[in-house]
C-alpha cells in the first residue's frame, strides 16, 4: 500500500494531523510506502515525519500563515477568492504541483487534510482519496453576512458574497461526495452543522466521526515536573499557558491579545508573586519579560500542558483536540472578531461547555486566570466534562488508518487489471 498525504498549507494543524496519522498506518499496515508534502514548517516537520519512515517532499515557497495579515477589512470577491483562497485552498498552482506528485509517486490513495486542491488532483488523476476535515464547510459556509458585519468587514455587495459562499458550499459538497470516505475529529452540533456537506456525508453512511487524530503522546503520562521546571526555568511556581498564534486575519489581533495577555498576568500576580506564565507565539521575541516565558512552538508539550494551572489557549481545532485527550483545564480565547475563520470554533466550544472569550480585555483574562487559580478542582472539572464530547474514547488517527486500509482495499478489489499496471 503507498500512502501520499497532502495537508493543508496553512497551519501546523494540519501537519501534525497528518503525523498522527502516518504513525498510525505504519503500526497497522508496516509494510506500507508513505509519502507527505509538506507546504509549511517543513523544517520543524521533516525529522518528525522521517522519524515514521515517511518520504517527504517540500515546498520552495513556504509562508507562515501565523504572522501575516491574510485578509482586507473589504470583503469582496477580489480580496477573499483572489486574495486569500486562491493562495490557500483553492489555487490552481497547488493543484497541478499535487497532479505532478502524484504523477511521481503513483499511491495507491491520497489523504487530504482539508486541501481542496489536493482532492481535486486526486480526482484529475484517477487516485481514490481521503478527506480528512476538521469543518463541515468552508469556513464562510457557516458564518453570515451579519456576522461578518458585526466583525467590522466591509460588504459592498453583500449578494456577490452570497454568491462566494453558495460556490464553495457546492464545492465542498462536490469534493465530500467524492471522496471514498470523509474522516473528522469534530463532533456534530446539529443546530450548527445542519444542512452543511460533511454533516450530509455522515447520514449518507460515507463521513465518520472517528474523534481525535493525535499523537500517542498526548494521552501518555507526562515527564516529572523537574524535567518541564529545568526546561523552561519554572521552579517552585505554578504556572499559566497562553497561546496567541495560529492562521490569523489581521495581526494587530495577535499584537493586542499579547498585550491584554501580560497585563492580566501582571495584576494577577499583585497576589500571586510567584506565578508564572508561558507565552507559545509561533513567533520569535526580542525582550524578556519579567516572569515569563516566552517560546516560540513547543511541539512535544503534552508534559509542559498536564502540569499547568490553566492553558488559554486559541480555537484551533487540533490544539482542541489534543486538549481534550490530555483532559486539560483550559478556556478558549478568539483575538478579534474579524479572525472569521474561528467564530465557528468559538461556537462549537461555548455550546459543549467551555469557559470561552471572545476579544477580551486584560480584566476578563485577568478573571479566567483568577478562577482557575483560586478554583482549580471546579475550573478543571467544567473543562473536563466538556472535553469528553470531543475525546469520547481513545484516540481517532488508528480509526482514521483502518479506513485509509479499507479504501486501498476497496478500490484494488474494484480495479481492472490494466489500471492497477
Amino acid at each position: 500500500m503507498k500512502v501520499l498525504h497532502l495537508p493543508a498549507e496553512t497551519g501546523t494543524g494540519h501537519n501534525m494531523r497528518a503525523l498522527a496519522v502516518a504513525a498510525k498506518v505504519r503500526t497497522l499496515f508496516p509494510g506500507a510506502e508513505q509519502h507527505v508534502y509538506l507546504g509549511s514548517k517543513s523544517a520543524l516537520f521533516t525529522p518528525m515525519f522521517e522519524e515514521l519512515g515517511v518520504h517527504v517532499h517540500t515546498a520552495s515557497d513556504q509562508q507562515d500563515h501565523a504572522n501575516t495579515s491574510q485578509l482586507a477589512r473589504r470583503f469582496d470577491w477580489t480580496s477573499y477568492v483572489t486574495g486569500y483562497l486562491n493562495r490557500t485552498f483553492i489555487s490552481g498552482d497547488r493543484m497541478l504541483a499535487a497532479v505532478a506528485l502524484i504523477g511521481s509517486v503513483r499511491p495507491d490513495v491520497v489523504v487530504s487534510d482539508y486541501n481542496v486542491a489536493a482532492c481535486l488532483a486526486a480526482e484529475i488523476c484517477g487516485v481514490p482519496y481521503v478527506l480528512v476535515t476538521e469543518r463541515y464547510d468552508f469556513t464562510l459556509g457557516q458564518i453570515d453576512n451579519a456576522t461578518l458585519l458585526e466583525a467590522g468587514f466591509v460588504l459592498d455587495d453583500p449578494d456577490e458574497v452570497d454568491a462566494i459562499r453558495a460556490s464553495l458550499t457546492t464545492l465542498f459538497g462536490w469534493v465530500t461526495r467524492r471522496a471514498r470516505a470523509v474522516l473528522t475529529d469534530k463532533p456534530s452540533v446539529p443546530e450548527l452543522d445542519r444542512g452543511t456537506p460533511v454533516f450530509e456525508a455522515i447520514a449518507a453512511g460515507n463521513g465518520h466521526v472517528v474523534g481525535p487524530m493525535v499523537r500517542d503522546e498526548c494521552a501518555a503520562d507526562p515527564a516529572p515536573r523537574a524535567s518541564i521546571d529545568a526546561r523552561f526555568g519554572l521552579h517552585g511556581t505554578e504556572y499559566a499557558i497562553v497561546g496567541f498564534g495560529g492562521t490569523t486575519m489581521f495581526t494587530e489581533n495577535k499584537e493586542r491579545l499579547l498585550a491584554e495577555y501580560l497585563t492580566a498576568f501582571e495584576k494577577l500576580r499583585t497576589d500571586r508573586p510567584d506565578a508564572r506564565l508561558v507565552v507559545i507565539g509561533r513567533q520569535t521575541f526580542s525582550e524578556e519579560i519579567d516572569g515569563v516565558v516566552l517560546v516560540d512552538y513547543v511541539s512535544d508539550w503534552h508534559s509542559l500542558v498536564k502540569h499547568a494551572k490553566v492553558i488559554l489557549s486559541p480555537p484551533g481545532w487540533l490544539s482542541v483536540t489534543e486538549l481534550a485527550v490530555m483532559d486539560a483545564p483550559v478556556a478558549y480565547v478568539l483575538s478579534g472578531r474579524d479572525e472569521y475563520h474561528e467564530r465557528e470554533a468559538m461556537a462549537r466550544l461555548d455550546h459543549l461547555g467551555y469557559t470561552t472569550a471572545t476579544e477580551p480585555d486584560a480584566d476578563t483574562l485577568l478573571a479566567i486566570l483568577r478562577d482557575a487559580f483560586d478554583e482549580p478542582e471546579a475550573f478543571r472539572g467544567r473543562a473536563a466534562r466538556a472535553s469528553r464530547a470531543i475525546a469520547p474514547t481513545g484516540n481517532g488517527a488508528e480509526a482514521a488508518a483502518k479506513l485509509i486500509g479499507q479504501v486501498v482495499a476497496e478500490a484494488s478489489a474494484g480495479r481492472e487489471p490494466a489500471e492497477a499496471a
